[in-house]
C-alpha cells in the first residue's frame, strides 16, 4: 500500500518521523510506520479515504516546544491550527524565515534573534523554518536590525537565512488566515528568494499583481490596510502623491495644500499601516491595489 502511495504522489510523499507539519498531512499504518502527503496535493475525497484507512500520526510537537515559554507554545498551537483564538489581542507582524541548513542549536539562534529584536517571539514550524512575531508593532520595522541579524547568522552560525517581512495585522478571527496566506506567498515567491535576502511584503506585491498569483496576494492583504484604503480623501491624496513621483512639494502644489499638511497625511498612513510609501516599490504596490479596487477587479476580502 505504501509503495503504491509513494508512486502515486511521487515527490509529494514523505516517510519517516512527522516533519514539515505546516505543509504535510501525516498518517500512521497499523505497523507504526508514518508517512506524509503534501496538503496542497490532496483532494478532499483523497483525504477522507486516507483518514478512513490510516490513523493520524502523532505530531512530534516536543521537537519545537522544548524549553519555550507558555506564550510561545500558545502561538505555536494557534498557528498550527490546534487552538482557535490568537493568544494575544494586540496587533502583530509576522517575519517569515527560512534557513539554508537544519537548525541544531535552537537556543543559541534564539539568543541571537533576541539581541536584535527584544520584543519578539520566535516560533519554529520545521527544522529549517519558523516565524518571528513582532508584538504590537508601531509603524515601520527596523530593517537595519533584520539585515544585521541576517549577517550575524551567516557569520556566527554559517547559516544563510531568507526573511519575508509581513504586514501589521489585527489579532482577530482572520489572523491565522492572513498568516497562512503570507507564508504561501513566501513559499511561492517567483524565482524563489535567494538565501540571505530580506524582502518586505509590499516589495513582493507587484510580482503577484497579475494572473493566478493575485489569488495568493488578495487573501494576504492586511485588514488594516484595507480599512485605510476605504478613506476616500486619503486615497485621493495618495494618488496625487504617487503621480507626482513621490515628490511632496509637487504634490502639495497640485492639491493646493500646505506641504506640512500633506506630509502629516503621508506620515499618518505610514504609521498606521507600516508601509513606507516614500520608497518606490512600496508606493507601487499600494498604487496598484488602489487601481484594482477602483476598477472593480477582484478585491481583497
Amino acid at each position: 500500500m505504501l509503495q503504491q502511495l509513494m508512486l502515486y504522489f511521487d515527490n509529494d510523499f514523505l516517510s519517516g518521523p512527522p516533519r514539515l507539519l505546516d505543509e504535510y498531512k501525516w498518517f500512521e499504518t497499523a505497523d507504526g510506520e508514518s508517512f506524509g502527503i503534501r496538503k496542497s496535493r490532496l483532494a478532499p475525497n483523497e483525504t477522507e479515504l486516507l483518514q478512513a484507512l490510516f490513523a493520524a500520526a502523532v505530531s512530534p510537537d516536543s521537537t519545537y516546544l522544548s524549553g519555550i515559554s507558555h506564550k510561545e507554545k500558545s502561538w505555536f498551537y494557534y498557528l498550527t491550527g490546534k487552538e482557535d483564538s490568537p493568544p494575544d489581542d494586540f496587533p502583530v507582524r509576522f517575519i517569515h524565515a527560512e534557513f539554508s541548513e537544519r537548525i541544531e542549536d535552537k537556543p543559541a539562534l534564539l539568543e541571537a534573534v533576541a539581541g536584535f529584536m527584544e520584543e519578539a517571539l520566535v516560533i519554529w514550524l520545521s527544522d529549517q523554518s519558523g516565524v518571528i512575531i513582532e508584538k504590537a508593532p508601531s509603524g515601520l520595522l527596523d530593517m537595519e536590525s533584520i539585515t544585521a541579524l541576517s549577517s550575524s547568522l551567516l557569520s556566527d552560525f554559517f547559516i544563510e537565512p531568507a526573511f519575508f517581512i509581513g504586514q501589521i495585522h489585527e489579532s482577530n478571527s482572520r489572523l491565522r488566515e492572513k498568516f497562512q496566506a503570507e507564508k504561501d506567498m513566501f513559499r511561492e515567491f517567483p524565482g524563489k528568494l535567494p538565501k540571505g535576502k530580506v524582502i518586505t511584503f509590499y516589495e513582493a506585491c507587484p510580482l503577484f499583481m497579475t494572473g493566478q498569483r493575485y489569488l495568493s496576494l488578495r487573501n494576504a492583504i492586511s485588514d488594516r490596510l484595507l480599512d485605510t484604503l476605504d478613506e476616500a480623501e486619503l486615497v485621493s491624496t495618495l494618488k496625487v502623491f504617487f503621480t507626482c513621483n513621490l515628490n511632496v512639494s509637487s504634490a502639495s502644489k497640485a492639491l493646493y495644500m500646505h506641504r506640512n499638511s500633506l506630509q502629516y497625511r503621508i506620515d499618518r498612513f505610514i504609521e498606521r499601516t507600516g508601509i513606507d510609501i516614500k520608497y518606490f516599490t512600496n508606493a507601487l504596490a499600494v498604487y496598484l491595489l488602489i487601481i484594482h479596487r477602483e476598477n472593480a477587479l477582484p478585491a481583497p476580502e
